[in-house]
C-alpha cells in the first residue's frame, strides 16, 4: 500500500470514528483512537506495521510538534506573571509526586530500580494533544482551563528535561564511563541544543513574519518553521517536543504577530488532529492489556494518585481559583504523545535495551486505558466546572461564526437594517412577532439618533421585550460587511463598511455598554475597518477580528 492511500484510509476511519463518538456524546479523540485501533496492525491489519511505524511516522511527528507549539503558546509571560509561582508549584508538585509514587511502589514489586526509575520518569508526562483537543472541541474556557493548559505545558517540559537527566544518569551508570561532571555536560549539551534549535526557529519565524500580510502566508510559514525545527531536532537525535515548545514560547512572547501566527493554523488543525489520534490508535495493541498484571496496575494507580493529590493539594495551598484544587487532578489522566516519544527514545538507547520490553509493555498498555478514559473524564470535568462553551468564540461576546455575512444587497441604511433583522431572525430562530418588534425598535432607535460611530463602523441596535427570548439568553449580534459602504450619517461623513446589529433582550440592557466599548476598541484604527472590508470570506473576517479582540486577553 502506498502512503497516499494509507493517509486516505487513516483520515476516513478517523472522521467516521470521531463522528460516531460525538453522536454518543463522547470526545472526538476517543472515536479517533478506537478507529485507529480497528484499522491498525494489531486488529484488522488494514494498515500494516511497516506503514504505521515508518511510512506515516512524519505525519505523527509534525502533528505532535504543532501540538507542542500550541501548548507553549499558553505560556505568555506578561499574562501568567502573577500566577507563575503558583503554576510552577502545581506543575512540579503533581509531576514529582507521580514520579515518587510510581518509583517506590513499582520498585517494591519489581525490585529493579532502573525499570522503576524509567517508568517514574515517563509517569510525569501528560498528553497535551488529548487535553487540547477536548478543550477546543468543547470551546471551554475559565480558571480551570487556563490553569490546566499552563500546567500541562510546564508538565511536559519538566518530563522531557527529567528524562534527559535520568537517561544520561542510567546510561553512564551502566557504562561505567561518565563521571558526574561528564554527565552534567551531556545533559547540558542535549538541553542546550534543544534551546538553540527552538530559539533559532522562533527568531526565523519572527523575522519572516514581518514581511507577510495574508493569513495563508502565515499558515505556510508556520508549517515550514515547524518542519524545519522538527527535522533539525531529529537530525541531532533530540526529541522535537522540547524545541517546538521553545519555538511556541518565543513566538508568543517576542513576536508582534503572535496571534496572527498562532491562529493561522486553525484551519489545518482538525485534519492534523484526526491524523495524529487515529495514528496513535494504530500503535495500541489491546493484547497488551492482560500483560498489565500487578505492576501495570500499580503504575496506573500510582501515577494517577500522585497527579491527583499533587495537583489538588498544591493548587489549594497556592490559593488557585475555586474549581481548580477540586477538579484539576481529574484532567491529568491522559497520557500518549510525550510518553510514546519517551518510550521510543528508550528503545533507541542501546544501553537500555534489557529494560525496554518491560517498560514498553507497561507504558503502552497504560496509554490504551488512559487515552480511552482520559478524554471522556476531561470533558466531564469541564462540564462540571461550568466552563464548556465559555471560550471567546463569539466576537465581542455576541457575534458567532455563522452571524457574519458579506452578501447584503442594500444600498441605503433602512433597507440594510431590514435585511440584517431578517438575517438575525433566521440566525437566532426568532418568532415572526419578535422579528417585527425588533425591526421597529431598530428603526426607531436609528431615527432618533444615528448609530454611525465613524471610521467606517456603525452599531445599530434594538431591544426585545421580556418573554421574547429565554431569560438566560444574552445579547445577540449579526455583522454585515459592505465593501462600498452605506451612509449612516456618521459625524466624520464616512460611509459605514462594517455594520454590527445588536439585539438586546430587556434583561441585558445594562450590559450593552460593555459590548459597545469592546467594538469601539477593536475598530479604533481606520486600518482595521479597511482590513475587514477587504477580507475575502466571512471566515477571514472572523479571524481578523478575533485576532485583534483577543490580542490582549489573558489566556
Amino acid at each position: 500500500m502506498n502512503a497516499i492511500l494509507a493517509v486516505s484510509i487513516l483520515v476516513t476511519a478517523g472522521l467516521l470514528g470521531g463522528s460516531l463518538a460525538r453522536r454518543l456524546r463522547l470526545p472526538s479523540v476517543t472515536g479517533n483512537i478506537i478507529a485507529g485501533i480497528i484499522i491498525g496492525p494489531y486488529l484488522t491489519h488494514l494498515l500494516s506495521h511497516e506503514i504505521v511505524y515508518h511510512t506515516l511516522k512524519p505525519i505523527s511527528e509534525i502533528a505532535l510538534s504543532l501540538i507542542a507549539v500550541s501548548i507553549a503558546s499558553h505560556l505568555k509571560l506578561r499574562q501568567i506573571a502573577e500566577q507563575a509561582l503558583s503554576l510552577l508549584t502545581v506543575a512540579l508538585s503533581q509531576a514529582l509526586l507521580a514520579m515518587v509514587a510510581v518509583f517506590f511502589l513499582c520498585n517494591l514489586w519489581l525490585d529493579n530500580w532502573i525499570v522503576s526509575l524509567l517508568l517514574a520518569t515517563i509517569a510525569a508526562s501528560t498528553a497535551p494533544a488529548a487535553t487540547l483537543s477536548v478543550i477546543r472541541e468543547t470551546e471551554a474556557d475559565g480558571p480551570l482551563v487556563k490553569t490546566l493548559l499552563s500546567v500541562v505545558a510546564l508538565d511536559n517540559v519538566l518530563a522531557i528535561v527529567i528524562f534527559v537527566l535520568v537517561s544520561v544518569f542510567i546510561s553512564s551508570h551502566l557504562g561505567g564511563r561518565l563521571g558526574f561532571s561528564d554527565q552534567f555536560l551531556k545533559v547540558g549539551e542535549v538541553l542546550g541544543s534543544a534551546l538553540v534549535i527552538g530559539v533559532g526557529g522562533g527568531l526565523l519565524m519572527i523575522l519572516l513574519a514581518r514581511q507577510l500580510k495574508e493569513k495563508a502566508h502565515f499558515v505556510s510559514l508556520l508549517l515550514m518553521v515547524i518542519c524545519f525545527t522538527t527535522g533539525v531536532s531529529l537530525w541531532f537525535e533530540i526529541s522535537p517536543l522540547l524545541p517546538n515548545m521553545i519555538l511556541g514560547f518565543v513566538i508568543t512572547n517576542f513576536s508582534s504577530f503572535d496571534r496572527q501566527i498562532l491562529t493561522s493554523i486553525e484551519d489545518l488543525e482538525p485534519f492534523l488532529y484526526v491524523c495524529f489520534f487515529t495514528l496513535a490508535g494504530t500503535h495500541l495493541d489491546l493484547s497488551l492489556l492482560p500483560s498489565l498484571g500487578v505492576v501495570g496496575t500499580i503504575y496506573i494507580f500510582a501515577r494517577y494518585g500522585g497527579k491527583f493529590f499533587g495537583a489538588g493539594i498544591s493548587a489549594w495551598l497556592s490559593r488557585s481559583p475555586k474549581p481548580v484544587p477540586r477538579l484539576l487532578g481529574f484532567c491529568l489522566v491522559p497520557q500518549a504523545g510525550v510518553a510514546i516519544g519517551l518510550v521510543v527514545a528508550i528503545q533507541e538507547n542501546l544501553r537500555l535495551a534489557p529494560y525496554e520490553a518491560t517498560v514498553t509493555a507497561i507504558i503502552l498498555a497504560s496509554i490504551v486505558i488512559s487515552e480511552l478514559v482520559g478524554p471522556v473524564l476531561v470533558k466531564e470535568v469541564l462540564g462540571r466546572a461550568g466552563e464548556i462553551g465559555k471560550a471567546g468564540h463569539l466576537l465581542f461576546g455576541i457575534v458567532g461564526r455563522e452571524a457574519v455575512a458579506l452578501d447584503f444587497a442594500a444600498v441605503d441604511k433602512w433597507k440594510l437594517l431590514q435585511e440584517m433583522v431578517d438575517f438575525a431572525a433566521v440566525t437566532y430562530n426568532l418568532a415572526p412577532e419578535s422579528r417585527d418588534a425588533l425591526l421597529y425598535s431598530v428603526i426607531e432607535r436609528e431615527r432618533s439618533l444615528s448609530t454611525g460611530l465613524g471610521k467606517g463602523v456603525a452599531i445599530p441596535h434594538g431591544t426585545l421585550e421580556a418573554g421574547s427570548v429565554s431569560e438566560d439568553q444574552g445579547i445577540m449580534g449579526v455583522m454585515a460587511v459592505i465593501r462600498d459602504g452605506v451612509d449612516f450619517n456618521s459625524l466624520d461623513g464616512d460611509p459605514a463598511r462594517v455594520v454590527i446589529l445588536m439585539i438586546i433582550p430587556e434583561h441585558c440592557f445594562e450590559d450593552h455598554l460593555k459590548t459597545l466599548a469592546a467594538i469601539s476598541k477593536v475598530f479604533s484604527r481606520q486600518e482595521m475597518t479597511a482590513r475587514v472590508a477587504a477580507a475575502a470570506t466571512p471566515h477571514d473576517i472572523y479571524h481578523l477580528i478575533f485576532t485583534e479582540e483577543h490580542s490582549e486577553l489573558v489566556i
